[in-house]
Parts: C-alpha cells; structure tokens; sequence
C-alpha cells in the first residue's frame, strides 16, 4: 500500500474534490468543489504556528531546563548548605520528620514532567511552591548563602512553570480558535472504518499512575505510623519519604497523561469535526508531521504524530482501479519521506488533542500499470515536538515515479529469476556428481573403504596393533 499524493474524488465527504488552478502567471490557487471541506492555506497555517508559545517554553525544551534548575536547588538546599533541612525549616536528620512540607517538596519535583505532559496541573503546583518557598524564605532567620540561592532557584522554577504553562494553555485556545475559522461553520462525522481509540487510549497510563500512587502512599503511610507509635523519640521517615516521592512524581505524571489522553479521545468521537485538507510528510523516525498542504514545498511541518497500527484501518472503501497514473490528475505514489501525501484531518491539529486523517492509498501488482485506490484512516495523538530535521522537498512527476517502479520491478524480476537458474544449476551438479564419502568416514576401515580379511586392519596397515602378526 502505497500513498497517493493528492485525494482523489469520492475521498471528501459529499463529494468535495480538492482543485488546483493554474494563473496566466504559472501561479496555483487552491479551492474545493461541492462547498464541503476547505483546504488549510499556508498563510493560516503559518498564523497557527505564530500563535504557540516560544521554543524555549516548548514543553519538551522547558521541561528539561526545569528539571535541571530542580537538580540545582536540591544541590544547594540539601548539599551545599550548612543546614541539610533547609528546606524544613533548620530540621536536621535525626530531630526528627518534617510532614508539613513534604508536599511542597513532592510538587516542586514533578513539575517537570507536569510541565511536560499536565501543563493543567502545573499551573496551581508552582504557585504552591512558589507561596511556601517564600514563606520559609522570609520566616527562617540566620541560613546561609547556598540556602538562600536555592530557595531563589525554586521561585524561579515555580515562575518559569507558571508562566509556560499558562502560556501553553492560552496558546492551545487560540490555535483552535483559528482552525475552527479556518474550516468555517461546517462540521462533518468521522469517516467510515475510523477505529474508536476512546476504547484504549491512555487507560493503560492511567492503570500505571494509579497504582504507582497507592503503592507509594502504603509507604508513606507506614513511616507516618512508624513516627506516631515512635513513643515521642523522635523518627526519620528517612526511607519512606524518598521512596514514596519518586513513586508518587512518576503516578501523578502517568496517571494526568493517560486521563488528558482519555478526554481527547472521547471529545473526537462524541461529536461532529471540523475538517482540513492538509500535507502528511513522513520522518525518517517514524514521525509523521503535518503541514499547510502537500503542494507548497516552502510550508513547513507544523505538528508530529506516530501512526500505529492498531490505531489504523486501510482499505476501507474502494474509491477506485485503473491506471493510477492518468496524466495531469496527481494520483500516483509517491515517498512519504521525500514528499508529503494530501490528507483530510478531521478535529484541531493542536497540542495533545486526538485527530482523525483519512487519505489514499494504492495497491497493485509490482509489474503492472494499473492498480486500485483504496481510502484509509488513522486515529492519531497529536505531540508537542519541535525540531522535525526534514529538508525542502520536490516533487516528483508520476510518469517519472511509474517508470521507476516499473523499472525495478524488472530489475528485481531479472534478479529472482538469475538466483532460480544459478539455484537449479547447482542442484543438477548434485545430482550428477554426488559426493564421494571421505576418508575415515567408515568404521574399522583404512581410509579407502576396504576392509581386511578376517576382521583384521590389513598387511600394509603399519600397525603395531598386533592385527598383521609383526611379519
């Protein structure tokens, strides 16, 4: 199955046929037939891409340098600090837990995977931090210079998340807002043999968070009763802590992606869609990116989404057979790494929202013209990647595309046959010349094959064996 470059007719719903016009000044101009789904011009899809938050708010480039001013402020707080519980107000180890702000403490590291993939709950996080770091900042007399930089490290974490994650928040917003202007009022169902992933997507992280979570709070729970039963001596929660906080950073962060993930699946198949003819051009990774269109080679890849299998329905209506290669209508295959593929999205192509593409594919047989078309479907989660590493593309004739395939398809054919010929030489060499069985390959035999009289080794042997008498 490969893809077709632009959608033929009957792939639109009610009949609306991408066309491209050509001016007096060898311009394109792209419009639809039928008034059902508009194309997704360069100039709206380059306002989407001005609307997202800067790159190094990005959640993936943010997310590490939070996580790096995180490790920073643990260094100076717990580290470099003459008070290793800086952050529990002077409390060392051995004067016993601190249970009030450990919360906080839980909060600050995971908000760089909150950041990362539950911006929504990033944002009330670093407040919390940001108020309790600056309260104990303030209350706390007499610490050092490395306590009071990390505490300074920490409101600039908390400013950092807040900010970003506001921003992304707002960002998602008015990038959908100019999709849904960009596809006007009308609103289409899901198109046939669309998989429903509402059924699967992301119960699995959510199974995970849950019960990384309450494994965690069985630990904490058991250092809480280990300090109340401690008889007024006091106790370190030394173990249970730490433990429990990875565990409940890493549920949290499980548990908040896969029900985000959950949500947009059931807002796609709940309702009607907006729809866009867009570009598809595949990554050497397995990334798929989407674009203005499939025509403009100065349109750059916008979003990123990997395609799975179970996510992906193909040959789901027939739209077509003949040649796929009719001169001057656009319908042949293509590279989906060199170009990109011409493709219905239907939903809003932001940030962790779920969209349906439904493009077209062809099958034929390697050595001949003519082939079907097929329209397929794939239910994708839309990731917040930024650096794609594709190249300005050309597009490649189809007349070229079928002489090449057809080419090596001879040349492969050419290559199969040789190896069945060199195959049958050999076996027939076989079975004319068998191989002779080599020496020593008989028991109590001299090397040629032949036996001694009477069980003997043979006169000629030289053996000492005693077998020849000795004379």
């Amino acid at each position: 199955m490969d893809h077709i470059k632009y959608l033929p007719p009957g792939t639109l719903p009610e009949g609306g046929v991408p066309v491209w016009s050509v001016g007096g000044d060898g311009s394109t101009t792209r419009s639809v037939t039928g008034g059902s789904i508009a194309p997704w011009s360069v100039a709206d899809a380059e306002r989407w891409r001005r609307a997202g938050v800067p790159t190094v708010l990005a959640p993936i480039l943010g997310g590490w340098i939070l996580a790096a001013l995180v490790v920073t402020a643990y260094v100076l707080l717990f580290g470099l600090s003459s008070a290793s519980g800086a952050w529990r107000d002077g409390l060392g180890i051995g004067d016993g837990t601190d249970w009030l702000r450990y919360p906080g403490v839980v909060l600050l590291t995971a908000l760089p995977l909150w950041y990362r993939y539950v911006p929504v709950a990033a944002f009330p996080a670093a407040l919390f931090v940001a108020v309790e770091a600056a309260l104990v900042a303030v209350r706390t007399d007499g610490i050092d210079r490395p306590a009071t930089a990390g505490h300074l490290v920490v409101l600039a974490v908390c400013a950092i998340a807040a900010t970003g994650a506001g921003l992304r928040l707002r960002a998602r917003r008015r990038q959908r807002a100019l999709v849904l202007a960009a596809a006007g009022q009308r609103r289409f169902p899901l198109p046939r043999g669309v998989p429903e992933s509402d059924g699967h997507r992301g119960h699995g992280q959510v199974y995970l968070g849950l019960a990384l979570c309450l494994f965690g709070l069985a630990i904490l729970t058991d250092g809480l009763v280990e300090d109340l039963t401690s008889g007024g001596v006091p106790y370190d929660a030394i173990g249970q802590q730490p433990v429990c906080l990875v565990l409940l950073v890493a549920g949290t962060a499980f548990g908040g992606w896969g029900q985000l993930a959950y949500r947009a699946a059931r807002r796609l198949h709940e309702e009607d869609q907006p729809a866009l003819v867009v570009g598809v051009r595949a990554g050497a990774d397995g990334r798929h990116w989407v674009c203005a269109d499939a025509r403009t080679p100065s349109a750059p890849p916008l979003i990123a989404y990997v395609p799975r299998k179970r996510d992906t329905r193909t040959r789901t209506r027939l739209l077509g057979s003949g040649s796929v290669y009719a001169e001057g209508n656009g319908h042949h295959d293509i590279d989906q790494r060199q170009e990109p593929f011409e493709a219905v999205l239907y939903g809003t192509p932001t940030e962790g929202d779920e969209v349906v593409l439904e493009y077209a594919c062809a099958e034929y047989h390697p050595y001949q013209e003519t082939g079907r078309m097929y329209a397929a479907v794939t239910t994708v989660l839309l990731r917040p990647d930024r650096h794609h590493g594709l190249g300005v593309w050309e597009p490649v004739d189809g007349a070229t595309r079928q002489r090449e395939r057809l080419r090596e398809a001879r040349e492969e054919a050419e290559r199969r046959r040789a190896a069945d010929e060199r195959a049958k030489r050999e076996a027939e060499e076989r079975r004319r010349n068998p191989p002779r069985p080599s020496p020593g390959r008989s028991s109590g035999g001299d090397g040629s094959g032949r036996y001694g009289s009477g069980g003997g080794c043979g006169s000629s042997c030289g053996s000492s064996c005693g077998g020849c008498g000795g004379d």
